[in-house]
């Protein structure tokens, strides 16, 4: 899942807030990130509630950051649908002040035959844009 990590990172680096773009990863699964502002959506990053969603055709994750200063100040509602899993834990959490990520690991029901871990992350980047990738 590197690569999808990568493709995500390049595509989203100057990602509209709300405006919903696309990644396709090798193995052909697509995956949408989208970014809603509760303030001024001209404005960079800096300050205010920045609502953060990401999802494919089996998952879809969002959660919401408070930001100050290009800082990450607080994460907070996450929110989340597995479609034919069953959630073993999630949990949000600021990470640092230039990053929030949403962990996941989750497993079919029955003899956990696929299982995956992962996450959803909302990181300011040098140029104090969002970026939002997953695993």
């Amino acid at each position: 899942m590197i690569q999808t990590y990568l493709l995500s990172l390049i595509y989203l680096s100057y990602l509209l807030y709300g405006e919903t773009k696309s990644v396709t990863d090798s193995q052909g699964n697509v995956t949408y990130f989208k970014v809603e502002s509760g303030s001024n959506p001209m404005a960079r990053i800096s300050n205010g509630s920045h609502k953060v969603t990401a999802w494919d055709a089996a998952w879809h994750v969002s959660f919401y950051i408070t930001t100050s200063g290009n800082k990450i100040t607080s994460a907070r509602d996450l929110n989340y649908t597995i479609v034919g899993a069953q959630v073993n834990s999630a949990s949000l959490r600021v990470d640092n002040s230039k990053r929030a990520s949403a962990h996941f690991s989750f497993a079919t029901p029955i003899w956990n035959v696929i299982s995956w871990t992962g996450w959803v992350r909302a990181t300011i980047n040098s140029s104090n844009n969002l970026v939002v990738t997953r695993n």
